[in-house]
C-alpha cells in the first residue's frame, strides 16, 4: 500500500474542486502518486490543528475566504508558517505568468516580495493556476521532495488513532513524551523536534550497522 498524500487547498473559488479531482486522477495514473485534496474555500471551514504533507494557497482570496481585512494568499501562509515549518507549502495563482523562452516568471508583486515568499515564508513551488501541465509537476515534485519522517510518523500515528493506542517516546534525557507532541514539534521544526529527529535517525543507523544477517 503506497502513502497518501494529503494536500490541502486553500482557494476562495469553489469550482476549483473539479480541477482537483482531475489532478488526483492524473497523478495517480501517470505517477503512481496517491494524493488526497482537501478543499477550504471560507475561512471557517479551516482547522489550523489538522496536519497536511502539502498546502497549497492562491494568491487572490478577495472573493471571499477571509472576513477580516486580509485578501492574500500569502497573508495565509504566513499564518501558516507560525506552527509547522515542515509542510511543503505551493503557491499558485492566474496572475502567475510564466514566460517558457525565458523560464522566468512575472508577479505581480515586487522583487523583494518573491524574496520574502522563498526566505521567510519558506515557499517550496510557485505555478500558474491554470497551466495544467506544470501544475500536475509542480505537485509531483513536491511530493517526491517530501520529508520522509513525518510522513512515516504521521501515517504510524494515524493506525494507533484508529486502534485508540497512545505511543509514547523515551528520549536521550529519560523524559517519557507522547510521540503526538512529537510530531507537532517536528512539524514546527523546534528545538524539540530537532533533537527528536537527530535521536531517530541514531537510533536507525545503529540497528541497520549492527544488525546481524
Amino acid at each position: 500500500m503506497s502513502y497518501v498524500f494529503r494536500a490541502l487547498v486553500i482557494d476562495d473559488q469553489v469550482q476549483i474542486a473539479g480541477i482537483f479531482e482531475t489532478y488526483k486522477k492524473v497523478l495517480k495514473k501517470i505517477h503512481n502518486l496517491d494524493i488526497e485534496f482537501t478543499i477550504v474555500n471560507n475561512e471557517a471551514d479551516y482547522n489550523a490543528d489538522e496536519p497536511y504533507d502539502i498546502l497549497m494557497v492562491d494568491y487572490n482570496l478577495k472573493h471571499g475566504f477571509y472576513n477580516s481585512d486580509k485578501q492574500l494568499g500569502n497573508e495565509f501562509i504566513e499564518t501558516f508558517r507560525k506552527k509547522n515549518n515542515v509542510s511543503k507549502v505551493i503557491f499558485y495563482s492566474s496572475e502567475f505568468e510564466y514566460n517558457t523562452e525565458k523560464r522566468k516568471y512575472k508577479f505581480p508583486f515586487a522583487d523583494k516580495d518573491v524574496f520574502d515568499l522563498i526566505n521567510v515564508l519558506g515557499v517550496d513551488k510557485v505555478t500558474a493556476k491554470h497551466n495544467f501541465d506544470m501544475n500536475i509537476e509542480v505537485i509531483k515534485d513536491t511530493c517526491e521532495q517530501m520529508d520522509i519522517l513525518p510522513l512515516i510518523l504521521s501515517r504510524t500515528l494515524a493506525e494507533y488513532k484508529e486502534k485508540d493506542i497512545q505511543v509514547s517516546y523515551t528520549n536521550n534525557n529519560g523524559e517519557e513524551i507522547e510521540v503526538s507532541t512529537l510530531f507537532n514539534d517536528l512539524l514546527n521544526d523546534n528545538e524539540h523536534g530537532k533533537q527528536f529527529r537527530k535521536e531517530i535517525i541514531e537510533t536507525v543507523l545503529n540497528v541497520l550497522f549492527k544488525y546481524k544477517y
